[in-house]
C-alpha cells in the first residue's frame, strides 16, 4: 500500500514538474525570448573591436533615425568651413588650386579675425610649376653664359624641384602662424610595402605636434597599445610643411554603411620602411579636430590610458582660471569620440576660398576655419544621419564644435549593464502582463510602453547627449508582442473556444470573457468560495406531465426555462444544470461577486414576474397551472470541474449547496414561493432593498444544527405599507409562539391572515401548529425549533 501510494506521489510530482517547466505557455514564450534577446546583446558586448552583427547593425540604424527625431541644432558660430566650392572652382580653374593663391586669401582672414585654420586638403606632391611662372627664371638661365653645363643641370632641377606656388603657400603658412596641416596615418603595413616614400622624413615632421601628457598605468607604455599604432603617416611636402609647428590627422573613418558617427582623436604612429624595418619609437599625435580645438583654447592635451586601450582625454587650459575639458570617448579603447551631429552641411558656417581671396568676408566671420573641398566633384562625401551628401570637412567642424561648446554625445561605461537589466526586467514584466491581455489590451500595453520608452529616450537620455541602445528593447518588446500573440492565437484561442462553447449556455457573455481572460479559474479540481445557491422547482410536475403530450411538455418547459436562464445570466449568475423541472444555479462563480446574494433574491423575484406572464399565456391556451419554489442559501461552497480530465462539470458541492436544495422544497409547508437562510439575509449588500419575513427555525433532514429561514416577499409598491404590517403581526405572532402562548398567537396570525383578504398560507400553517402543540403537549426543553423529518 505504502510502494503504491508513493509511486502516486512521485507520479504527481513528474506531472507537476512538467508543467512548470515543459508545458508550453504564452509566459514561457516571452521568457525565452527574453533569454534569446539577452543572448545576443551579451554576445555583441564580446565581439571584437570593430566587429559587427545584426545588434550592433540595428542600433546604428536607430542612431541616426534618433538624431533626425531629434531634430537639427544650431552652430555656435565659432566655427565653420574654409571652402573650396563651386564658385572657387569657377574662379581658379581645376581642382586642386594653384598654391600660389593661398598666401592673398590667409592674409585677408587673419585680418578679418579668424583665430585658426585647419588643412582638411593635402599637399603630399608638389605641384607643377606653370610655363609662365619659370619664364623669367629661363630667360636669367639663357642670358647668363657664364653657366658650366653642371650648373646648368642644377638650376634646371631647381625649377623641377622648387614651385613657386609651393614655396608661397610654405611662406603664407608661415607668415598666419596659427595653421594646423592636415595628413593621413596609414592603416596597415601592406600600404607601404614596395613604397619609395621617405616615411622617416614624413614622421619627423609630427615631432612638434606631438602629445607630451600621457598618463599610462604602472607597467605600460604606448606600444603595449597595438590596436591605436599606425606604420606611418603622409605629410605635405617639406616646402610647404616649414617647421610644421602645428599638424593633425584628417582620416575619417566611416563604419562599413558608409555613415560617419564616430571620429578617431588621437593616434600613435611608429614609422616603419618598406621593408617593415621600424625606424623610430613611437609617438602620439592629435587629429586635426582635437589640435584645433586645444590650440584655440590655449590648452595641453592629456590621454588617460587603463590596460584595455584609451580610457579619457583632457584639456588643460594654460589659463589655470579657465574649466579643463573632459572629452569622453568611447569604450573600445582606441580613443574615438561619437560625433553629436549638429545639422545638414548647409547648416555649418561657409566661407567660400574666393571670397576670402577677394576679402568678401562678413562680419561675424567663424573664429576657427577647417579647409576642406565641397565643390562638386570633389569626391569628399561623408554621410552624416542628417544629410547623404555630407562634405568630409563638415565633420572635423562638428567634432570642434562639440568639444568647445561640451556638447557631447557619449556611452556611459554603465550602458551594457543598464542594457541588460532593462532587457530581462522588461522582459519578464512583459511576458506575465501579456499573458493576462487580450490582443487589443496587449496592443495598447506594448504601445503605450514604447512611447513612454521613447519619450524618455528623446528628452532625457539620447536626447541629453548619453546613448543607451534601444533597438534590442524594441525589437525584444516587439518580439514578445508578438510571439505571445501568435501563441495565443494557436493554442490559448483553442482552450478558449473551448470554455466559451462549453459556457455559452450556462453563463453570461460578459462573465464568459473574464474567466476567457482568466482561464486559470477553470483548473480540473474545487475552490472554497463563498457563494449563494438557488434551486427552484416546478409545483405538480409529475401530475402536469400526465396531462400533456411528451412534445407538448416539451414546449412548455423550454417556454419557462428560456426566460428563467435569461435571468440567471443576465445578472452574471452560473446556470449549474437542469434537473428535470428544476433548475440550479450559483452566484460568485467562476466570477467573483461582492453582491451574490443581491443578485439572488433580485432574479429569483424577477422569474416570479416572467412566470406570472406565462401562466396568462397558457391559461388562455388551455395548459395546466404550473407554478415553481425557490432556496436560496449563502455560505461556503467548493466550486470547481468535477470529473475526469476527458470530461468534466463546473458545479458546486457542500452543505451550504445542499441546505439551498432543502429550502426549496421546504416552500410547500409554509405555502411560500421563495425562501432563503439567514445565511443569505446577512450577506445582503442592500437589505433595504428587500422586504423578508422571518418563517421558522428549522433542523433539516440531515442536520444538527437549526437555521433561521425568511421568505422574500414579493410586492407591488402600492402594496409596500401592508406588507410591512403584515410582517408585523406575523412575526409578532411568531414571536408569542415560541413563547408557547398559543392563543395570544393565533390572534396575530388571525389579523394577518385578515389583512391580506383571508389569505396568508404561511399564518395558516402557524395556527394549525399551535393547534397541535396545544392538544400534544411539548418536551421541557423545547426550543422553537420545528424538525422536518424528511426531504
Amino acid at each position: 500500500m505504502t510502494t503504491k501510494h508513493s509511486t502516486k506521489e512521485n507520479s504527481q510530482k513528474k506531472n507537476k514538474l512538467f508543467h512548470i517547466f515543459l508545458k508550453p505557455s504564452s509566459f514561457k514564450v516571452g521568457i525565452i525570448l527574453t533569454a534569446l534577446s539577452l543572448f545576443f546583446l551579451v554576445r555583441h558586448y564580446t565581439l571584437p573591436k570593430n566587429s559587427i552583427d545584426i545588434v550592433g547593425q540595428l542600433e546604428r540604424e536607430l542612431y541616426d533615425i534618433r538624431f533626425k527625431l531629434r531634430g537639427q541644432r544650431e552652430f555656435s558660430g565659432i566655427v565653420g568651413t574654409l571652402s573650396a566650392d563651386d564658385k572657387s572652382l569657377e574662379k581658379f580653374g581645376r581642382w586642386p588650386f594653384p598654391r600660389g593663391i593661398y598666401a592673398q586669401a590667409f592674409e585677408n582672414l587673419k585680418i578679418a579675425g579668424v583665430k585658426w585654420i585647419g588643412f582638411d586638403v593635402f599637399f603630399s606632391e608638389q605641384s607643377h610649376r606653370l610655363l609662365k611662372e619659370s619664364i623669367p627664371e629661363l630667360k636669367d638661365i639663357i642670358k647668363n653664359n657664364s653657366y658650366s653645363s653642371e650648373k646648368y643641370d642644377k638650376l634646371f632641377l631647381d625649377l623641377e624641384e622648387f614651385s613657386p606656388g609651393d614655396v608661397s603657400l610654405g611662406k603664407s603658412i608661415d607668415s598666419f602662424g596659427n595653421i594646423t596641416q592636415g595628413f593621413f596615418y596609414i592603416e596597415h603595413p601592406n600600404q607601404i610595402k614596395d613604397s619609395n616614400y621617405d616615411w622617416y622624413t614624413s614622421f619627423l615632421r609630427l615631432k612638434n605636434s606631438a602629445i607630451d601628457f600621457l598618463d599610462f598605468p604602472s607597467g605600460y607604455k604606448l606600444t603595449n597599445y597595438r590596436d591605436i599604432i599606425s606604420p606611418g603617416v603622409v605629410t605635405n611636402t617639406s616646402v610647404i610643411a616649414g617647421k610644421a609647428k602645428y599638424m593633425g590627422f584628417a582620416n575619417n573613418q566611416s563604419d562599413s554603411d558608409g555613415m560617419i558617427r564616430k571620429s578617431t582623436l588621437i593616434r600613435a604612429i611608429e614609422p616603419i620602411n618598406k621593408f617593415g624595418e621600424k625606424l623610430a619609437p613611437p609617438i602620439l599625435v592629435p587629429s586635426l579636430a582635437l589640435s584645433l580645438a586645444a590650440n584655440y583654447l590655449e590648452s595641453a592635451i592629456i590621454v588617460h590610458f587603463d590596460s584595455a586601450g584609451v580610457d579619457s582625454i583632457e584639456l588643460y587650459p594654460s589659463d589655470n582660471k579657465k574649466k579643463q575639458i573632459k572629452v569622453p570617448v568611447y569604450f573600445d579603447g582606441l580613443g574615438k569620440l561619437l560625433i553629436n551631429h549638429y545639422a545638414e552641411f548647409s547648416k555649418i558656417p561657409q566661407i567660400s576660398l574666393v571670397d576670402a581671396y577677394e576679402n568678401k568676408l562678413p562680419k561675424n566671420i567663424p573664429k576657427i576655419l577647417v579647409y576642406g573641398g565641397t565643390a562638386t566633384g570633389t569626391n569628399d562625401k561623408r554621410p552624416s544621419p542628417f544629410d547623404e551628401n555630407f562634405d568630409g570637412v563638415g565633420h572635423h567642424v562638428a567634432i570642434i564644435e562639440n568639444i568647445l561648446t561640451q556638447n557631447f554625445m557619449q556611452r556611459p561605461l554603465s550602458a551594457p549593464i543598464i542594457e541588460v537589466s532593462l532587457l530581462l526586467i522588461s522582459g519578464i514584466i512583459f511576458s506575465y502582463a501579456l499573458k493576462y491581455l487580450n490582443a487589443l489590451k496587449s496592443s495598447i500595453f506594448i504601445i503605450s510602453v514604447l512611447l513612454s520608452f521613447f519619450y524618455i529616450d528623446e528628452h532625457y537620455l539620447f536626447g541629453k547627449g548619453n546613448w543607451y541602445y534601444a533597438g534590442m528593447f524594441y525589437l525584444q518588446s516587439i518580439t514578445i508582442y508578438f510571439g505571445i500573440t501568435v501563441f495565443k492565437y494557436f493554442t490559448e484561442e483553442k482552450e478558449k473556444k473551448k470554455v466559451r462553447g462549453a459556457f455559452q449556455h450556462y453563463l453570461n457573455p460578459a462573465v464568459i470573457n473574464q474567466l476567457l481572460e482568466h482561464p486559470e479559474r477553470l483548473k480540473l479540481g474545487g475552490d472554497k468560495k463563498f457563494m449563494t445557491v438557488f434551486f427552484s422547482d416546478v409545483r405538480g410536475f409529475t401530475t402536469i406531465s400526465e396531462s400533456l403530450t411528451p412534445e407538448k411538455l416539451t414546449s412548455v418547459l423550454n417556454e419557462y426555462f428560456t426566460p428563467m436562464t435569461k435571468i440567471i445570466l443576465d445578472s452574471n449568475g452560473l446556470l449549474d444544470k437542469y434537473i428535470g423541472d428544476a433548475i440550479m444555479a450559483v452566484w460568485g462563480a467562476p466570477i467573483p461577486l461582492e453582491d451574490h446574494a443581491d443578485r439572488a433574491l433580485i432574479s429569483s423575484l424577477k422569474m416570479l414576474d416572467e412566470l406570472d406572464k406565462l401562466q396568462k399565456k397558457w391559461a388562455a391556451e388551455g395548459l395546466p397551472f404550473l407554478d415553481i419554489g425557490i432556496g436560496l442559501n449563502t455560505g461556503d461552497m467548493v466550486v470547481g470541474n468535477m470529473g475526469s480530465d476527458q470530461r468534466f462539470d463546473y458545479t458546486v458541492l457542500g452543505d451550504s449547496v445542499n441546505l439551498g436544495a432543502r429550502l426549496e422544497g421546504i416552500n410547500k409547508n409554509y405555502g411560500t414561493r421563495i425562501i432563503c437562510s439567514e445565511f443569505t439575509v446577512k450577506s445582503l449588500k442592500n437589505p433595504q432593498k428587500f422586504l423578508l419575513r422571518e418563517l421558522d427555525n428549522i433542523q433539516v433532514k440531515g442536520k444538527n444544527e437549526p437555521v433561521r429561514i425568511f421568505e422574500v416577499m414579493r410586492f407591488a409598491e402600492s402594496d409596500r405599507e401592508k406588507v410591512v404590517e403584515l410582517i408585523k403581526l406575523f412575526e409578532e405572532g411568531l414571536a408569542l409562539y415560541r413563547q408557547q402562548q398559543w392563543d395570544f398567537a393565533i390572534q396575530k396570525f388571525n389579523s394577518a391572515i385578515q389583512l391580506n383578504n383571508g389569505s396568508d398560507p404561511p399564518s395558516k400553517e402557524f395556527i394549525e401548529r399551535c393547534n397541535y402543540l396545544k392538544q400534544k403537549g411539548l418536551e421541557k426543553d423545547w426550543n422553537g425549533v420545528w424538525v422536518f423529518k424528511t426531504k
